[in-house]
């Protein structure tokens, strides 16, 4: 991370400092040019503008007497046409298509052309008219040069042009870089973060602005440092207060399950063993309450894993059969073809499905079973392996499909069970939510619940 340094700097002075770079590099290469051009031009390089001007100025006695002009005596990169007194064409340079317009332009004495440059009238001697078309524009004195490079002005401005895009884009890239490196410690701090490794170091930048951030980051950093070992001191203190009460609460049941049981072997009579079986039962409910409260202690704690769909599934099935079988119920399966992987506790999937197909055999007719069924489906742009439990009984009623996931909720009476205590479906509902899925509770179609357990996958693949 950056160190503090004496002076930070605004984010405004810094722009101000690259703006200049990039002013002064303008002008300076603005300059350099110049001089170079100047340099060539008194070495005679380059030749100045009205350089045709000033030659012809010299020449033009010469045009007069001379018994034929040649291409010797006009100055370079200029064209030339002799004509008769008459406007007949004689000899010259000037192409054919512009020979009637420069004659007519003698005729009106109209020195400018349409885009050409000018003309120049010279009247010799002999009763013929020598008309030369010139440009004002600097020339090179190669012949080489002036054929294949472009006009001295013309390059100029193509050669400011380039230097300026390339001063431009090295100031820009110089501006990009010292930004990057001062307000990548904010990166390095939100990385830090993110990651939820809270005891780094307070970082520095040489930027007033950013180093502002980072002390309010640091100060959130401290908060939810704090925040999370007061969380975490509750949970583990809420956990070591489960953790007792259920070892005190089993205790008692043992002593209670243990008398009921002397007492059942003893010679009562037919009331007195119906409130042994009560007693027994009763326990045996506790008993179930405690595994709940065992199981919610242990799902934190286990490690993640990569595990196929199909072979989930398979799983989940075996476990569904076992079930089914204990409560002397029949269960039809159906599957479609499972792609992909799930990343996360199998045992805790596995759980979750049970507790959806126990409330369905709860639920399900004496003589009645349920249905599984499992897919892959795509909602939103997420994949989720799907697990469906149909059961025949009565359906969930308006109340139930509002709160049949929440903790303790028993039911109505059309959905009610000696063995259900109301922690199933809401034990589903948070590993499905914790995992990226959902639980989606509704009645079937035909009739009867349908509970579908949403698990997120990593991908169809």
């Amino acid at each position: 991370m950056i160190r503090k340094i004496a002076g930070p700097r605004t984010i405004a002075n810094v722009f101000l400092r690259y703006v200049c770079l990039l002013a002064g590099g303008a002008l300076l290469w603005m300059l350099v040019l110049f001089g170079i051009f100047m340099v060539l031009e008194a070495a005679g390089e380059v030749l100045p503008a009205n350089y045709a001007e000033l030659w012809l100025n010299e020449a033009e006695e010469e045009l007069k007497v001379a018994p034929e002009i040649t291409g010797e005596m006009i100055p370079p990169g200029c064209s030339f046409g002799v004509f008769g007194g008459d406007g007949s064409w004689l000899y010259g340079t000037i192409s054919a298509g512009e020979r009637k317009t420069a004659w007519e332009h003698y005729e009106e004495r109209m020195v400018y052309t349409n885009g050409h440059g000018y003309y120049r009238f010279v009247e010799r001697d002999a009763g013929e008219v020598c008309i030369v078309n010139y440009e004002i524009t600097m020339l090179y004195r190669n012949p080489f040069f002036r054929k294949w490079i472009p006009r001295a002005d013309v390059l100029l401005v193509i050669l400011y042009v380039v230097l300026f895009l390339l001063h431009t884009a090295v100031v820009s890239r110089s501006f990009g870089k010292y930004m990057q490196n001062r307000i990548g410690v904010l990166n390095e701090v939100t990385g830090e973060i993110r990651k939820q490794n809270l005891e780094f170091e307070k970082g520095h930048s040489d930027i007033r602005e950013v180093e502002e951030v980072l002390d309010s980051l640091y100060q959130m950093k401290e908060a939810l440092k704090d925040s999370l070992y007061r969380q975490w001191d509750l949970e583990k203190s809420r956990e070591e207060q489960i953790a007792a009460l259920a070892h005190d609460i089993k205790t008692p049941l043992t002593v209670i399950r243990g008398n009921a049981e002397l007492l059942a072997e003893g010679d009562l009579a037919a009331e007195e063993k119906e409130y042994s079986r009560d007693i027994l039962q009763g326990v045996e409910i506790m008993e179930g309450y405690l595994g709940m409260l065992h199981e919610i202690l242990l799902a934190d704690r286990r490690e993640k894993r990569l595990i196929p769909c199909e072979e989930l599934a398979e799983k989940m099935e075996e476990q569904a059969r076992l079930l089914a079988s204990a409560r002397k119920c029949t269960v039809f399966f159906s599957r479609e073809e499972l792609r992909g992987e799930i990343q996360g506790i199998e045992i805790e999937m596995i759980r979750a499905f049970q507790n959806i197909v126990s409330n369905g055999l709860d639920y399900s007719p004496p003589g009645k079973g349920i249905r599984i069924h499992f897919c892959n489906r795509e909602e939103a742009e997420k994949v989720y392996l799907a697990a469906a439990v149909m059961d025949e009984g009565p359906g969930f009623s308006e109340e139930d499909l509002k709160y049949a996931a929440e903790r303790f909720y028993r039911g109505d009476k059309s959905r009610s069970s000696k063995v259900h205590y109301g922690i199933g479906l809401h034990t589903a509902r948070q590993f499905a939510e914790r995992q990226g899925g959902c639980l989606v509770i509704e009645n079937g179609e035909r009739g009867g619940g349908r509970v579908t357990l949403y698990i997120r996958q990593l991908s169809l693949q």
